[in-house]
């Protein structure tokens, strides 16, 4: 009875604080400035029976309709530890997948909580291996049979995208962003990007690409001041707030 009293009391104090702290979302869309690159075609050099039937290319840049911007991550760089929205806590110990598929990654780019599972499988009817290399976690390079699959976990976060790769199919590679908080985003298809219950306040937020992201224009105009290192301060308020619609030039 006195640990479920505890229980209850510990949920309206965490209730309280989220009312007292206010909370903002913010969203943006990344474009590619000028003409779309032609994926390189990927040189299939293994297992060709069954890599070779898939349409394999480039996916360093992936551009789509009207330029939207894939697979720019936007991950809160802030020196002191933020406030976590209550919400988060449902998915603080979830399963993130990502997997071996038709020969490549699926997703390109896969952002993770410490505290939180990756599951690496394999769809495909062929081994792969997953290789990570990492400064601060300890790297892998785990053998994944055809249809099966490995967990990891990680104890602490990576300052930066962290490198993926498969030995067997050298054309393979991925990124995985390993945060201690959960307030990271990866642009989706359209170059959209959405994180949800920031706190209320100025915060430094990292803009990375893994190909270019330093000559940016927002709404049309220059930032002031300039995205140094592809970093960017944001007064968030209460509400949706916006980094607008962010063109890259090549």
């Amino acid at each position: 009875m006195l640990k479920r009293f505890v229980f209850v009391v510990l949920i309206v104090a965490m209730a309280a604080l989220a009312n007292a702290q206010e909370w903002g979302d913010l969203d943006g869309t990344f474009v590619l400035k000028g003409a779309a690159p032609t994926p390189a075609k990927l040189q299939i050099t293994k297992d060709i029976e069954f890599c070779g039937k898939h349409n394999l290319v480039d996916e360093s840049v992936v551009v789509g309709q009207g330029g939207a911007l894939a697979n720019v991550v936007v991950y809160l760089f802030d020196t002191a530890k933020p406030k976590i929205h209550p919400d988060y806590e449902k998915t603080a110990k979830a399963e993130v997948v990502l997997d071996n598929k038709d020969c490549h990654f699926q997703p390109h780019v896969q952002g993770i909580r410490v505290g939180q599972t990756l599951l690496l499988g394999n769809k495909d009817p062929i081994g792969h291996n997953t290789k990570a290399d990492f400064f601060e976690n300890t790297p892998f390079n785990d053998l994944i049979p055809a249809g099966g699959q490995v967990k990891k976990t990680f104890a602490k976060e990576e300052k930066a995208p962290s490198p993926l790769s498969c030995s067997i199919h050298p054309w393979m590679n991925a990124y995985v962003i390993v945060r201690e908080d959960p307030y990271f985003a990866v642009s989706d298809k359209d170059g959209k990007i959405l994180i949800k219950n920031l706190p209320a306040g100025e915060h430094t937020f990292v803009v990375w690409s893994n190909k270019f992201i330093s000559n940016v224009t927002v709404n049309g105009k220059a930032p002031m001041p300039a995205w140094a290192r592809g970093r960017v301060k944001v007064n968030i308020k209460a509400g949706m707030n916006s980094l607008g619609k962010v063109e890259v030039t090549p």
